[in-house]
């Protein structure tokens, strides 16, 4: 949910917070503060220092401090394996009441538009395959990073954060798939565990939009890591990465992570499981905000009427 007002008095007062942040941590002041509108629930400064180019990260929730605790383990862990991102400098709420995050700046676009986006996404292929070979204890969102209780099974996992059962209920109470459909799809994912399942980090949103490159396409940071998990790879991974894309593009990223074709046969049914369950939030959003419009885009989806490859 967006917490955000971007009102001027409450752009006004955060970038005064963000001054405040800057002050104490560098002990100068900035000599710009930017605000920038991106932020879904975060509001963004961009910052220009004596000491070089930051941007401050401010939270209007307290709770969220934890999501940018995460976000400082798990970026760091990733740097030390070679993966590009963020430097993060400094996670707190001392300086100020609310939680805030201070980065360098990455300088770069989105990857969404560049006109190599095929050489992108063999290269987020390739940095995925890192990513999932750091290993990690538990699933969910809480793991290596904090001393919280994790889910220490799958199947505690599937009931008490994945929320299964309340995810094919939706799925069900809105005509999304047959019985039968329903029936299968939890069994993949409940027999998941048939083989020993060994957890490792995923960044679990693994898209273009995430993606920082350079002029010349090469991929100059993985941002946005607050959905990350301890969890299966690389079947939640992909299940996230390849949805946007297209099927050449989806090739490559499959290519670039080093996965065989027999390999990807036999990880499908996961794969597939996971993206439909996935659907599930779109499906209530759209069912509180009476978007019939929508309803009806997800179940063709699901019913497969855009699936040009099979019968």
């Amino acid at each position: 949910m967006d917490d955000k007002q971007d009102q001027p008095a409450t752009i006004r007062h955060y970038r005064n917070l963000a001054k405040t942040i800057v002050q104490q941590y560098f002990e100068k002041p900035a000599s710009r503060i930017v605000y920038k509108s991106s932020g879904r629930t975060n509001y963004v400064f961009a910052v220009n220092h004596v000491e070089g180019q930051f941007v401050v990260r401010i939270s209007p929730d307290p709770g969220r401090i934890r999501a940018f605790q995460k976000e400082l383990w798990t970026s760091q862990k990733a740097r030390e394996v070679g993966v590009p991102t963020p430097e993060v400098l400094v996670v707190g709420n001392d300086a100020i009441s609310e939680p805030y995050m201070i980065t360098r700046r990455v300088t770069g676009s989105e990857a969404t538009q560049h006109p190599k986006r095929r050489r992108i996404v063999h290269e987020m292929g390739e940095y995925a395959a890192v990513i999932n070979s750091i290993p990690t204890h538990g699933f969910g969102s809480n793991f290596d990073w904090t001393n919280l209780e994790n889910n220490s099974t799958w199947e505690s996992y599937l009931q008490d954060e994945f929320h299964l059962e309340k995810r094919l209920q939706i799925l069900s109470t809105n005509s999304m798939l047959t019985d039968a459909q329903l029936q299968n799809l939890e069994r993949i994912v409940e027999t998941a565990n048939t083989r020993p399942l060994k957890t490792s980090l995923n960044h679990s949103d693994l898209r273009l939009k995430n993606v920082i490159v350079e002029e010349s396409g090469d991929i100059a940071a993985i941002v946005d890591w607050e959905e990350c998990l301890s969890t299966v790879a690389p079947e939640w991974e992909i299940s996230i990465a390849l949805h946007d894309l297209t099927i050449d593009e989806k090739h490559a990223f499959i290519d670039g992570y080093g996965l065989t074709i027999q390999e990807i046969e036999e990880m499908a049914p996961l794969i597939k499981a996971f993206n439909i369950l996935n659907y599930s939030p779109p499906i209530e959003r759209a069912v509180e905000a009476e978007d019939q419009k929508a309803l009806g885009e997800i179940k063709l989806r699901l019913a497969g009427g855009l699936d040009l490859y099979s019968l």
